[in-house]
């Protein structure tokens, strides 16, 4: 699956290229381009200082872009959202992620019954690049709590896009379909992120191991909006909403991603990323000293993170 899901991406890159390529000779009026490029670092170094604190090192990157062809009553959007970051704090000799992500998406349009609306069908994929690790000190505990497609994210979907602007999008899709892998088995065999664990006998014996795969139907509600709200200030939001007709159709998965980047000069751009993300079928486990080992609880919670940083920034 991992091959799988990188033979897509690499496809949807190359077919954005391909195409630009295609028509570089001839009329390229119809596509229009975007993107942001930023690279962050800090280094905090305390001594003797009273106030408290943690030396520490941070870098993080952000890749932005989008490639739209528009042409009569056809539209086709393709979108990649990079970030990964790695931090070093206090006397650690090693450097841990901080925030990673992979996204991209694809989705063609075509006019429908009126001017603002559309027939419209999309696909996109989502995970993250590298380990998530626990960490004491300097040493790793466990193994990896998640990897690249442990989980990932494969979406399809089929409805109505409502457009009003250029910088706003409504998507209903009634017909959706979720695919969620895990790659790593013993993920998988513990049923981490929703999928069927494995199955063991009285004696702790493996008997079926644990689906790599699971697949949901559902419909989706989706909420994009891209613009300059200020001078040197943009929004680049995206809100996702899924309910599986088939399990709980009640508990709805979101998503919301937010950047906001203001341009300070030419090549330096503040950024603020803030990540939420709700799923009924991850478990998020809570221990503290504060309670009794009765007393915590484990189950589907916010998950929030979010990042702010000054650093280089290309915006084209």
């Amino acid at each position: 699956m991992k091959k799988i899901s990188t033979f897509i991406i690499l496809m949807f890159a190359l077919g954005t290229y391909a195409q630009d390529a295609a028509t570089a000779k001839k009329d390229t009026s119809y596509w229009k381009k975007s993107g942001f490029l930023g690279l962050n670092a800090s280094m905090t170094q305390l001594s003797n200082w009273q106030g408290g604190g943690q030396n520490n090192i941070a870098i993080n990157g952000i890749f932005n872009y989008q490639a739209e062809y528009k042409k009569g009553k056809h539209q086709w959007l393709n979108k990649l959202d990079a970030q990964y970051g790695i931090i070093r704090p206090g006397n650690a000799n090693l450097f841990r992620k901080n925030i990673d992500q992979l996204f991209a998406l694809s989705k063609y349009n075509i006019d429908a019954f009126s001017k603002y609306w559309f027939y419209m069908a999309q696909a996109d994929y989502r995970t993250q690049f590298a380990p998530g690790l626990n960490y004491d000190g300097d040493n790793v505990v466990g193994r990896a709590v998640s990897d690249l497609n442990s989980p990932g994210y494969i979406q399809l979907a089929i409805g109505l896009d409502y457009k009003p602007t250029n910088y706003f999008s409504a998507t209903f899709a009634p017909l959706a379909g979720k695919i969620t892998t895990v790659n790593r088995q013993y993920l998988a065999d513990a049923g981490a992120f929703g999928v069927e664990k494995a199955t063991y006998d009285a004696n702790g014996v493996l008997l079926t191991p644990g689906k790599r795969l699971r697949a949901e139907f559902g419909g989706r509600l989706m909420l994009k909006f891209k613009k300059d709200i200020a001078k040197n200030l943009n929004l680049d939001s995206y809100l996702d909403l899924f309910s599986n007709y088939m399990h709980n159709p009640g508990n709805i998965d979101v998503v919301f991603n937010n950047l906001v980047s203001y341009k300070l000069s030419k090549y330096i751009t503040a950024t603020l990323v803030v990540q939420t993300l709700y799923d009924d079928d991850i478990t998020v486990y809570r221990y503290s000293s504060l309670f009794k080992p009765e007393d915590n609880i484990n189950g589907p919670r916010l998950q929030v993170i979010s990042t702010f940083a000054v650093g280089f920034g290309y915006k084209f």
